[in-house]
Order: structure tokens, then sequence, then C-alpha cells
């Protein structure tokens, strides 16, 4: 629970910094946004609203398809943004219902290039906080959830949607 707790203090200081909505740490999410991501998913062969249906239900199958979508992204547009906002909602969900670290060993089972941009994806939002808290954000996050970004993890490294910054 401690973990979560962070989450949504990260997401409230990702708030002043971004200028999202609380709880949008990928902005303000409309139903437009959700449908259009929707109409694009069902273009690549994926219906996202069942696959999230089913994953919210612990279909571990249906969430690992839900992380293998998240590579059809080739930039961070108004749809990756709301894939983004699926996938940080999905952690604060399933990781109440089903427990984090349950989420993160479905996450691991995946391919590499799968792991990176999902943890990129969850990552995302503390690169959002003030510079100054920046390195006490990432610290807490990595401390709370060692499974989900493992010392090996480094944001955005070989994933052209996320470039690392200097």
């Amino acid at each position: 629970m401690r973990a979560l707790a962070t989450i949504v203090a990260l997401t409230t200081l990702c708030v002043a910094s971004y200028g999202a909505d609380d709880g949008m740490p990928f902005g303000r999410i409309t139903d437009a946004d959700v449908d259009r991501l929707d109409q694009f998913a069902h273009f690549a062969g994926v219906d996202l609203t069942k696959e999230m249906q089913h994953a919210y239900d612990k279909d571990v199958k249906a969430l690992a398809r839900v992380f293998q979508f998240s590579t059809t992204f080739t930039c961070l547009d108004r749809n990756a943004r709301t894939y983004g906002q699926i996938i940080y909602s999905s952690l604060l969900r399933l990781g109440e219902t089903m427990g984090v670290g349950a989420y993160a060993r479905i996450l691991s089972a995946q391919t590499p290039e799968v792991q990176q941009r999902v943890r990129d994806f969850l990552y995302f939002p503390v690169t959002q906080v003030p510079q100054r808290l920046r390195k006490g954000a990432e610290a807490g996050l990595r401390s709370d959830y060692p499974t989900l970004f493992p010392k090996t993890f480094h944001f955005g490294r070989d994933d052209s949607l996320f470039p690392t910054r200097s």
C-alpha cells in the first residue's frame, strides 16, 4: 500500500510541473482520446477495450497482450499518451487487486522490448517531476518497486519513444 501511495504522491508532483489533471501524468485524456486509441488498436488487430476488461478481471494473458501492444507506437502522440495513461491506471488498479509483484511478474515474462517499453511508460511520470525533486522521486520509486524497476532498468534505453536526456 505504501508503494501505491508513492505513485499517487509522484502524480501530484507531476501535476504541478506538467499541467495535467490529478491522476493523469500523460496529460488530460478525454473519452474522444480513448475512442481514437481504440480505433487505432482495432486497425492493429487488437480490441484494447476488451483486453483491458479481461485484464481487470485478472486475466494474465490479456494483460500480456495489452503490454505487447505498447510496441506499436512510434511517437509519443495522443494515442501513445492515452495508452500510457491506461497502463499507469492499470498498475494502480491491478497493484491493489492482484499485487504489484504479480503485475511485475507478468511484465517480466514479456520480451525485453516489451518490458522496456512498458517500464518506460510507467516510469515516464517521474521524468516530469521538477528537476530539483526528481532524484529523490526516482530513488523512492525504485525502492518501492524493485521488481518493476530492477537495477538494470534505464529509462529510455534503446527506445525511440522515450529518448534519454542528459
